[in-house]
């Protein structure tokens, strides 16, 4: 194939690789064997090169959390890694071998029925399989390995033609992280190498629904659409690299402002989601963890159109969870609070452990039982997939915050838990004072048996001194005694304290303790009223 770039757009080609992050995390391992290469991906699951150049590995699902081994497998993501590793005839080879048995099989499956290649997250992976394409051409071209080059820039258009299809047949770009890397990657192919197939938007139209996309992912508040916290930072990651490309291809003036103007708000999204430390926390689809980047931003976030309210001092931290723009990332946390004080959580959300639908453990910490919130038996056994339908951007489940409130002494929040559409939980939240926390929980049905309202402890904070429905929660330098009341002294709560996890990091798991208050046999709407109030000995 023949390939006449301008004197401009070679530079551009020979200055790629490396010049951009592809955004995928740490964690990536590789051990080079007789036969090959072993991969040790991000997850911990493992790949060999030996069987990747049979194209009927392609089409097996994973042992091992299937769908994320199968997003890096299928991104090839590995292969850029292995010739910065070593770069020699061989490993290109190798490189190319297994692009071409992604091919044959990728190829063939589109022929016959491309639906057959819907998953949540082709996206990615095809954003990630046009960004490392690019690299190689790029590694290749820089090093004037002609006939290498040429090979890959067969293998190249062959993929670009698979890549355009699954984008317009599967309608991939779509307003959410996935998306935006996916644009992003169509973005860098039409700037390097435009024109190479006949379909598909040029660079300029990629930059307009890049932007156009984003505005529609970040609101008013400065916040992205995807529940997550984390999340929120990878917006950031994802417009501060369009700035730098926009700015470093020259190709598209006065651009590069728009996105700055975005990139500004999302950032601000960030701080004021932070912990005081700077921390990220463990709500929505993430375990949280430090990050040095951004200082927090202390105060107060109302953010009804993100199901979203946060107060954040100085020693404390208090999240309250209802609602969303977007399914993507959500989990069965509305009505979960949060409450961080003097350096570590009291209660908190359990964060994300992974997404491996055969792990009970992790499918549960993304239900109720992840997470601090009132809920009723029947329902608390709940997971995304009893409530969720990505494709309607809908949920059974569905919280509302509904007010807050501010005195001088005082700040409360309100919000509902609906069913269907039809209410059957409110929660108030309380922040008396500097010392007390009160919650209270109306269960408005009986459709969904017997009520229950959860605190999943952090693993700091040890339990002690129970008494009837009071118990005491402390750890060095902090002590709350918690006691949990009903309006209706005929239904009296019990507390249980119990077993439970947190993800500590992605695949790392932490026990911990629960406190769960039950109101047996109410045959009627009930209130349960939690107090946490702090104390000096």
């Amino acid at each position: 194939m023949e390939f006449v770039p301008s004197d401009n757009d070679r530079q551009l080609l020979a200055a790629y690789a490396g010049q951009f992050s592809d955004g995928t995390p740490r964690g990536w391992e590789f051990k080079e064997l007789p036969e090959g290469w072993e991969i040790t991906l991000p997850n911990n699951a493992k790949l060999l090169t030996s069987e990747l150049v049979k194209p009927a590995i392609w089409a097996e699902v994973p042992a091992k959390d299937a769908n994320t081994t199968t997003l890096w497998r299928n991104s090839l993501a590995y292969l850029p890694r292995i010739l910065q590793i070593q770069s020699g005839t061989l490993e290109v080879l190798l490189a190319e071998k297994i692009v071409n048995s992604f091919l044959d099989w990728i190829e063939s499956v589109a022929a016959d029925d491309i639906g057959k290649l819907k998953s949540g997250s082709q996206d990615h992976q095809s954003a990630l399989r046009l960004r490392t394409l690019l690299w190689i051409l790029s590694f290749l071209f820089r090093q004037d390995r002609e006939e290498e080059f040429n090979r890959f820039l067969t293998l190249y258009v062959r993929l670009l033609s698979v890549e355009n299809r699954l984008l317009d047949e599967l309608s991939l770009f779509q307003p959410n992280n996935h998306g935006i890397m996916l644009g992003i990657a169509h973005l860098h192919a039409e700037t390097l190498l435009s024109g190479l197939v006949s379909e598909g938007a040029n660079a300029h139209e990629w930059v307009k629904r890049l932007y156009s996309t984003l505005g529609e992912i970040i609101d008013e508040d400065g916040i992205a659409s995807e529940n997550t916290p984390i999340y929120q930072v990878f917006y950031v990651m994802l417009l501060e690299d369009i700035v730098s490309f926009v700015k470093w291809a020259g190709k598209f003036s006065g651009q590069a402002r728009m996105f700055e103007l975005l990139l500004r708000a999302a950032q601000i999204g960030v701080r004021k989601q932070l912990l005081p430390n700077g921390a990220v926390p463990p709500l929505g689809d993430s375990p949280g963890g430090i990050q040095y980047r951004f200082k927090p931003m202390l105060g107060s976030l109302w953010s009804p159109n993100n199901g979203l309210a946060v107060i954040s001092r100085d020693e404390e931290y208090l999240s309250f969870v209802a609602g969303f723009r977007s399914v993507i990332h959500k989990q069965l946390d509305d009505l979960s609070i949060a409450w961080w004080r003097g350096g570590d959580f009291i209660f908190r959300d359990a964060g994300l452990l992974s997404y491996d639908q055969n792990d009970p453990i992790a499918v549960a910490m993304r239900g109720p039982k992840g997470h601090s919130l009132p809920t009723y038996t029947q329902l608390d056994s709940w997971t995304t997939k009893n409530s969720i339908s990505y494709g309607r951007n809908t949920s059974r489940l569905r919280g509302n915050l509904l007010s807050r409130e501010q005195s001088e002494n005082e700040l409360s929040f309100l919000a509902e838990l609906s069913f269907d559409g039809t209410p059957i939980i409110r929660r108030r939240v309380r922040r008396i004072g500097t010392e007390v926390l009160k919650i209270r929980d109306t269960f408005t049905s009986v459709r969904f048996g017997n009520p229950i309202v959860r605190f999943l402890l952090d693993p700091s904070i040890q339990v002690t001194g129970q008494t009837n429905n009071t118990i005491v929660l402390e750890r060095p330098g902090f002590r709350c005694v918690a006691k949990f009341e009903s309006t209706k002294p005929e239904f009296a709560p019990r507390l249980q304290v119990g077993e439970s996890n947190i993800a500590l990091e992605h695949h790392k798991l932490a026990k911990t303790k629960e406190l769960l208050i039950t109101i047996p046999g109410s045959p009627e709407s009930a209130d349960v009223i939690s107090t946490f109030e702090r104390t000096n000995s």
